[in-house]
Formats: C-alpha cells, sequence, structure tokens
C-alpha cells in the first residue's frame, strides 16, 4: 500500500467499495467506463413498456450475472457516497458498442451512461473525468480501447500520492491523446 486500484465496468465498483472501506491503503482509482450501482435501475426505467425490449428488460433484471450477484455489489456500492479527497480518474468510452437497440433509445442510454459516469467523478474532491474519444467499453484493450490514456490516469495518480498534490488539470494528464476533458 497504497494502492493504485483500476477498475474496468462492474469491477470499478468493486475498486470504489475497496477505496471506500481502506482508504487509508489506497492511493488512487482510475475507473474504465466503470458500473454505476444504480444503472440498472434507471435503464429498466427508460425502458419500460415497450413490449419489443422485452429481452433486454430481463437481462437488466437478472441479479445473478455468470455467478456473480450484481444486486449484492451494488447494494453494498450505494453506502459509497464520497471519497473524500482520494485521487479518481474516470475515463468514460467515447464510442458506443454495437446495439440492435432503435437509435433514439440508444440516445438515452447514452445519455443516462454519462450521467451515470458524472456522478462517479463527483465521488472526489480530487477527480478528473475524460471521454476516450477512440474507445469502446473496453477502453484498456489494444484493439479496442485507448491503453495508453489508462497507463497517463495510473501515472497522474502515482505523481499525485508521490508529490502529496492534488491531480494535475486533465489537459496536462493526456496532452495530445484523443481524449474530451469533462472536468
Amino acid at each position: 500500500p497504497p494502492y493504485v486500484l483500476v477498475g474496468h465496468s462492474y469491477g470499478g465498483l468493486l475498486a470504489r467499495l475497496f477505496a471506500y472501506e481502506h482508504p487509508d491503503d489506497v492511493a488512487g482509482v482510475a475507473l474504465l467506463d466503470a458500473a454505476h450501482h444504480d444503472w440498472r435501475r434507471r435503464a429498466l426505467t427508460l425502458i419500460a413498456g415497450t413490449p419489443a425490449l422485452a429481452r433486454l428488460r430481463r437481462e437488466l433484471r437478472q441479479n445473478v450475472v455468470e455467478g456473480v450477484d450484481i444486486a449484492a455489489g451494488e447494494a453494498l456500492a450505494r453506502r459509497v457516497r464520497s471519497l473524500g479527497a482520494t485521487p479518481l480518474v474516470v475515463i468514460t468510452a467515447g464510442r458506443a458498442d454495437p446495439s440492435n437497440l432503435p437509435p433514439s433509445l440508444q440516445r438515452s442510454l447514452g445519455k443516462l451512461w454519462d450521467s451515470l459516469q458524472n456522478e462517479l467523478a463527483a465521488l472526489s474532491s480530487d477527480s478528473v473525468h475524460i471521454v476516450a474519444l477512440r474507445s469502446d467499453h473496453f477502453v484498456q484493450d489494444r484493439f479496442r480501447g485507448q491503453p495508453h490514456v489508462v497507463v497517463q490516469a495510473v501515472r497522474a495518480i502515482i505523481n499525485a500520492e508521490r508529490s502529496d498534490t492534488d491531480l494535475s488539470p486533465c489537459t496536462r494528464i493526456f496532452p495530445g491523446l484523443a481524449v474530451r476533458c469533462r472536468s
């Protein structure tokens, strides 16, 4: 310790839980298109009453997926209201994954996801939120994402820890990379 935690998707929820439960052991957190504890509930609200989306509703209502109790993890993560001043870098995918959903619903779900990513960035008073413009959900993937953006985020957290300062501004962390700074 202190550790730099990097969590992708549901792993982001787990990283937040660890950081919340063990703040003295955590130098900072990087969340890669991370799951939000309220995503499924809010997404279900958006698609309620649309018969053509019955399959998607069933998927979103599954509490256990591949042996992982998603509902239990979400319930635990609801307790995480703040990470204090823990350095936090939130990286949101800039490209949507392919989908068979109607374009209007894709846009609505995309706006919801963006809003939830903003909520994650607000968990720390020392946060940077970016959109990785050339990445899909797998930001860390060499072929589908921008792993160099993740590396820069981790380096920024390490630099903040070593110098006992806040994170540098977004434009200094990610110069010349295909990102859009949100905060």
